[in-house]
């Protein structure tokens, strides 16, 4: 049976339901707890508490189960990256509240680790794979993007610049915050992702 998949608009990834959503989900877990290394079918296959075999069965090599994984964490990040915009339409040019708005989208990943974590991982992955590369160039694109429109509405002699900076930024600030205890990682980020905000606006 071919597993079925929500639509999604042309040139992203259908977005995973049923089986394959479960495991794809396991994988995720599977390679914040033990890295890529630990990514196998087996150990999908465990996390999920699915029979030894499922795993395979959907996605038959390796390859393909880092693509889908690629795909299905890249795939979460560009829709809350394309919320956001939608969010920050109304307000470039207001620094508080940009700065909210950015403080939240970060505060909401930092609370899934497990999908901060596989997202560094894969990223790592992705500059000796290059199956996963062009999967994690579209959201990092559609941050990059939305930053930088912000910048253009705002003014900004270097808006291109600045989302490169703003994105390499929130990045570093989120690896950092899944590496501290939990109850820490909001209150970081809400302290140091308007610092970041205010930095730039600013220039």
């Amino acid at each position: 049976m071919t597993p079925t998949a929500a639509t999604s608009p042309p040139g992203r990834p259908a977005v995973p339901t049923g089986r394959r959503a479960e495991l794809l989900a396991a994988a995720v877990d599977v390679v914040s707890e033990s890295g890529l290394r630990g990514l196998t079918h087996r150990a999908v296959d465990r996390r999920a508490g699915l029979p030894e075999g499922t795993c395979s069965a959907y996605l038959r090599t390796r390859v393909a189960l880092l693509v889908a994984l690629a795909e299905h964490v890249g795939g979460t990040l560009e829709r809350r990256v394309e919320e956001l915009g939608e969010e920050l339409a109304d307000c470039a040019g207001d620094a508080d509240a940009v700065s909210a708005a950015v403080t939240d989208l970060t505060v909401g990943w930092v609370r899934e680790p497990a999908l901060v974590r596989a997202q560094a991982e894969l990223s790592l992955e992705a500059a000796r794979q290059p199956d996963l590369v062009e999967v994690f160039g579209r959201w990092r694109r559609g941050l990059l993007g939305t930053v930088e429109r912000m910048g253009v509405l705002a003014g900004k002699a270097s808006p291109a610049e600045d989302a490169v900076v703003v994105v390499a930024a929130v990045e570093g600030l989120l690896v950092t915050a899944v590496r501290m205890p939990a109850a820490e990682r909001e209150p970081f980020l809400r302290s140091a992702v308007p610092l970041l905000v205010r930095a730039l606006h600013d220039r």
